[in-house]
């Protein structure tokens, strides 16, 4: 009975190893308090976590050889705009114009209202998408 209580009791030392362990989902909260893992990115635009798959508008890119969206936000008045690159970069953009003939611009960008959005870079058309969220 002796050998088979001290095979127990190692087979239970073993189970214990105190090697380090993957980081919990969830435990990966950025400056902001953001969960990434969980889909949350910071908005300066809005002052929170956000989803932006969810809380913004997807803009699929036009470049057959390019997969990963671009996404938008708006503030209320629609007077600013967030770009949020497929790369993590966000931009501010600001509405220039009239009504009716709005665009938003900021460094290189323009996003103009037209059948849904579209977002260029000079005469260039990066993206395209829709009026929903």
């Amino acid at each position: 009975m002796r050998p088979l209580t001290l095979m127990a009791a190692t087979l239970l030392l073993a189970a214990c190893n105190t090697t380090p362990r993957e980081p919990m989902v969830g435990a990966d909260r950025d400056e902001h308090d953001c969960i990434a893992s969980a889909g949350y990115q910071w908005s300066a635009l809005a002052g929170q976590c956000v989803r932006l798959f969810e809380q913004g508008i997807r803009l699929n890119p036009t470049d057959a050889g390019q997969t990963a969206s671009a996404f938008v936000l708006f503030n209320a008045d629609q007077s600013q705009a967030e770009l949020h690159l497929p790369d993590g970069e966000s931009l501010r953009l600001t509405r220039q114009g009239e009504e009716g003939d709005w665009s938003w611009q900021g460094d290189a960008y323009q996003l103009f209202p037209w059948k849904g959005y579209v977002l260029k870079s000079g005469d260039r058309v990066l993206y395209h998408g829709d009026l929903t969220p």
